[in-house]
């Protein structure tokens, strides 16, 4: 079929030259091209997600399987100190205590504060986008607002939470 095709567009080219018209080689050549079905085929839509499947496992184990081999030339065998399957948590060598020991407080107020201040810059930010459309009542929402994080602000400094030192 491909050796046919250049002789069917050819054969069209000189018919086209023979008549002078200049849309005769566009209808030539398209009566001569294949016919192409309206709609994909299975092959045509199964075979780039089957492409970007074996991509996307044989990329990445491959990059693995190199790092691996790599690093065993660079760093020899693997260093199989037992000190290494040993506990460690928050910069304690040994795990101190059970799971039902109580926490410091001190680790509470310090989440409030985290939360106080991370509600406040998730709020002002849509506000002061908003802050054109809404007029007096959006200035009245931010001040009932404002209050009430500084009610909870209070509670911390009260309790210590913004003292460091302790």
């Amino acid at each position: 079929m491909i050796a046919v095709m250049p002789a069917l567009v050819m054969q069209a080219w000189l018919t086209a030259e023979e008549t002078t018209a200049p849309d005769a080689v566009v209808t030539a050549v398209a009566t001569t091209a294949a016919y192409v079905p309206p709609y994909p085929s299975v092959f045509d839509m199964v075979f780039p997600l089957t492409m970007l499947l074996i991509l996307g496992l044989v990329v990445p184990a491959a990059l693995l399987g190199i790092n691996t081999i790599l690093s065993r030339i660079a760093h020899g065998t693997r260093n199989t100190n037992p000190a290494k399957h040993e506990p460690y948590e928050s910069g304690l060598p040994s795990v101190i205590g059970t799971a039902g020991e109580r926490f410091d407080v001190k680790f509470y107020l310090i989440a409030m504060l985290f939360l106080a201040f991370d509600i406040e810059v998730a709020f002002l930010y849509p506000w002061a986008i908003h802050f054109n459309q809404g007029g007096w009542e959006m200035v009245a929402f931010l001040a009932v607002f404002l209050v009430l994080l500084e009610v909870g602000y209070l509670y911390l400094y009260k309790k210590g939470a913004f003292d460091w030192d302790k």
